[in-house]
């Protein structure tokens, strides 16, 4: 254990006999986002509030033993600013993309004289930010400072102003998360964590920055354990929000190997999705393994088509074998759909790249396509390398650095574009519609659904018109039932009567218009300026 600042001592006994804690763990509401489906949670059957869940909150509860702890995500209920009080410790932890609303969390909590600990991947990169903002930070990985500092505080030691591990986590280790004390009901979806490390060096990633390059995994038995947590709380899907689900292969296949049986013991409960990369094309077993395991959607990081800005950013693992298209064919094939991240901003991307990259996207038929403007983070081998050319710029949370080949209005002009282009409807549609062109996609979703038991006929139904219902009130409150309506009709009858008759056709169809209808509003709020944005993310 690292100790760089001065000890406090706690205002509690000073008793050596440890006292029960009350804990408040809060993660802070984020910024509008593509992420973040805010146009299209109220649409479903339910109160959604949140596309998923923060994976940070159950496992820092899990590490707290028998003290008691609330979670608190502003992205599902609000804070009662009064009742923090009350507590003990609270906790606050984000990422780069809720930053202002942490700065204004943790103002807040200092005026309120609440003792304050902050961790997570924020605070990992850029420290000086919270010097005066809170008691204790944590930077990387906490999984063996946090109980101590528990156990410290609730016998009246004193503790430091700094926690950072001596050594990574070994995940063999890792402490089942509490997802009992989250609000199951208001999120669209589960997340647990099977490893952390990536084995690439992609220059703009802070992951390999606090996690490491080494790929640290969990015992198949501890995840399944979990994914069982997870049924038994009321989930019906999860993401696991792994850097790089297949970083050593070898142990993820006989992680599938696990959850096979498990699935097939409980009827399949539920739909998996994470992120890889690229290579996972390369590796047929791995695939049929995932895709009887109900994974249904994997996260690649795509970046970009053109070769030289991947060598520039060393994502050498996009370069290797025949072309990116064949890749996600095979991955298609196998029955997975494909989300994708896409940058654009390289030094070797010039004005031409917009176009490029929106050409690639229609043709590869990426519905969910999540292009950002290139960020340099802290800590990262991109951002030291700009600090040394001169090139960084403050103050900008969209575009922080001095592009090479146009100019940063250029940059931000042509990203605001390409979404524009991207999510118009028909552009949409045309990408959602690309993969039916693969039958064997179609046959293997088919069998996965129907081991899963979806389809029933009244059930999904009744799903597909209550979107239908609630989707044609947004449009119309919005002003936009003629033009934006319009386009889902004919492609309703124009592509999807040409692929699918049938219920489950029409309510997938219709979940793929509300996921539409959220990308189309953001963009144009964030457009119009109505919006505070992050770049995509």
């Amino acid at each position: 254990m690292l100790t760089l600042e001065p000890s406090v001592t706690c205002a509690s006994t000073t008793s050596p006999r440890a006292r029960t804690l009350s804990i408040c763990l809060i993660n802070p509401a984020f910024e509008p986002s593509y992420w973040g489906f805010q146009y299209a949670l109220s649409l479903y059957p339910g109160d959604k509030r949140s596309t998923m869940i923060s994976g940070a909150l159950p496992t820092l509860a899990g590490l707290c033993g028998d003290h008691a702890v609330r979670l608190l995500d502003e992205n599902v209920e609000e804070i009662d600013w009064q009742s923090l009080r009350n507590y003990d410790i609270v906790g606050v932890t984000g990422m780069n993309v809720q930053k202002t609303r942490i700065h204004e969390i943790l103002v807040r909590l200092r005026e309120l004289q609440v003792f304050t600990v902050v961790g997570g991947p924020l605070v990992s990169v850029q420290e000086e930010f919270f010097e005066d903002l809170c008691d204790v930070m944590f930077v990387g990985e906490a999984d063996t400072t946090w109980p101590e500092f528990l156990d410290d505080f609730a016998r009246g030691n004193p503790v430091q102003r700094r926690y950072e591990q001596s050594q990574p986590t070994d995940m063999t280790q890792a402490r089942r998360p509490r997802y009992d004390l989250l609000k199951v009901q208001r999120y669209a979806s589960g997340a647990l964590q099977y490893s952390r490390g990536c084995p690439f060096q992609c220059e703009f990633c802070d992951i390999i920055v606090i996690y490491g390059r080494r790929p640290r995994v969990k015992q198949p038995e501890q995840l399944v354990a979990e994914l069982d947590d997870m049924r038994r709380a009321g989930f019906h899907s999860a993401f696991i929000v792994d850097d790089n689900f297949i970083g050593n292969k070898q142990k993820a296949k006989a992680l599938l190997e696990k959850i096979v049986p498990w699935m097939e013991q409980h009827h399949y409960p539920l739909r998996l999705t994470t992120e890889a990369s690229i290579d996972l094309a390369d590796d047929p077993e791995l695939l049929e393994l995932m895709y009887r395991a109900n994974f249904r959607s994997v996260f690649i990081g795509i970046e970009t088509p053109r070769h030289d800005s991947l060598k520039e950013t060393k994502k050498f693992q996009n370069l290797r074998g025949d072309s990116l298209a064949a890749k996600l064919a095979r991955i298609q094939n196998a029955g997975l759909d494909i989300n994708a991240g896409f940058i654009v901003g390289f030094d070797s991307d010039d004005r031409d790249i917009f176009d490029e990259q929106f050409r690639f996207i229609q043709d590869n038929g990426i519905s969910l396509a999540m292009v950002g403007m290139l960020q340099a983070i802290p800590r990262t081998p991109l951002y030291e390398r700009l600090r040394q050319e001169g090139r960084l710029v403050d103050g900008d949370p969209n575009c922080n650095f001095v592009p090479k080949q146009m100019s940063r209005d250029e940059l931000r002009k042509g990203y605001w574009q390409l979404v524009e282009r991207l999510y118009s409807p028909e552009a949409f549609f045309d990408r959602y519609f690309k993969v039916y062109e693969f039958p064997e996609y179609l046959q293997r979703r088919a069998e996965i659904c129907g081991k899963a038991g979806e389809g029933k006929r009244l059930p999904t139904l009744a799903y597909g018109l209550a979107l239908l219902g609630a989707l044609s009130w947004a449009l119309w409150r919005d002003g936009s039932l003629r033009s934006v309506g319009w386009t889902y009709l004919k492609y309703f009858f124009t592509r999807n009567l040409k692929y699918r008759r049938d219920i489950v056709g029409f309510a997938q169809f219709m979940n793929r218009c509300v996921t539409h209808w959220h990308f189309y509003r953001f963009t144009r709020e964030a457009t119009s300026g109505r919006l505070r944005t992050y770049s995509s993310s």
